[in-house]
């Protein structure tokens, strides 16, 4: 039995292929480029995770008996913000978890609505801008408020 991993990170995503004992047959790394439109941002196309995978899955399993593959796992990097229309197509690049356009927002969450620490206790940690917490406000202009 073969068993595949996928770990789709910032910088690459990277794949390997194993037996069931543990042992390595194959490693793979596929880079794709990060953007920063303006200082503090960071992008990232959700198409090159897609295309990259894709490629790197090809080269792990060219060489090898597809049927033996018995399973694939798949992780992802952290926390991310991936904007879809009523299609489900992506409509603009994803906001990473490093981004850092949301100080506002995020300062916001932990000043007045994290003053009872309500935020705090159901999400277990405060909001920080590079954790996704802002985006959704930033995404709605400031609706929350």
């Amino acid at each position: 039995m073969l068993y595949i991993g996928i770990d789709l990170g910032t910088p690459a995503v990277k794949l390997l292929l194993m037996k069931g004992n543990g042992e390595i047959v194959k490693i793979a790394t596929k880079e794709y480029p990060l953007y920063f439109p303006k200082p503090g941002w960071s992008e990232q196309n959700p198409e090159d995770w897609f295309v990259k995978t894709m490629e790197g899955l090809g080269e792990l399993i060219k060489d090898c008996d597809r049927s033996e593959i018995a399973g694939i796992r798949f992780v992802g990097q952290m926390h991310g913000l991936v904007v879809l229309d009523e299609k489900d197509e992506v409509i603009r690049p994803a906001i990473l978890w490093n981004d850092g356009r949301t100080a506002k927002e995020t300062a916001f969450l932990n000043e007045v609505t994290g003053k009872d620490q309500n935020l705090r206790r159901r999400c277990e940690k405060p909001s920080l801008k590079e954790n996704g917490g802002g985006h959704s406000e930033f995404k709605s202009g400031g609706a929350c408020r």
